[in-house]
């Protein structure tokens, strides 16, 4: 009987520690086949959103939109602007990722540790598209999926 408990707690105990890394989704890259860590965060429905990513040491904020039609043929950087209590801060995207066969227009912007920090009290998110300005307000609901996702970077 105390055998079956003890078994009963360390299997409590084993899942609950795996909960922990639940927030942090794994794939294998299918370029480099490295092991890719990130978190999804939803700005206005499912069809917007950013994801946060680390390979490694690299860090990468990208925004997804699903409802862009067309093709943007964007300029060398979009500007992606992050508010909050402290000020605002910009990231650069560098990638224009809409192609024929992925039907999503991703921007992705390299992210440092210390950005990352600035993003935990975000208030606002503003994606500066070129024929139009994305603006998301950042509620508490949202800023702990967006601290949860930041924990997946460390």
């Amino acid at each position: 009987m105390k055998c079956t408990f003890m078994l009963g707690v360390v299997g409590l105990l084993a899942g609950g520690g795996s909960s922990c890394f639940a927030q942090c989704k794994e794939m294998i890259s299918p370029s480099n086949h490295k092991k890719v860590h990130y978190h999804t965060i939803q700005l206005a429905d499912k069809k917007e959103y950013l994801t946060l990513s680390r390979t490694g040491g690299e860090r990468i904020l990208s925004y997804h939109n699903e409802r862009i039609g067309l093709v943007y043929y964007t300029q060398m950087f979009i500007e992606i602007r992050f508010w909050t209590p402290q000020g605002r801060f910009s990231l650069y995207s560098a990638a224009n990722d809409r192609s024929n066969w992925q039907p999503i227009f991703v921007l992705a912007a390299p992210v440092t540790p210390k950005e990352l920090e600035k993003m935990k009290t975000v208030t606002k998110i503003e994606v500066m598209l070129p024929e139009d300005t994305k603006v998301f307000n950042v509620d508490a609901q949202k800023n702990a999926l967006v601290n949860k996702a930041i924990a997946c970077m460390h």
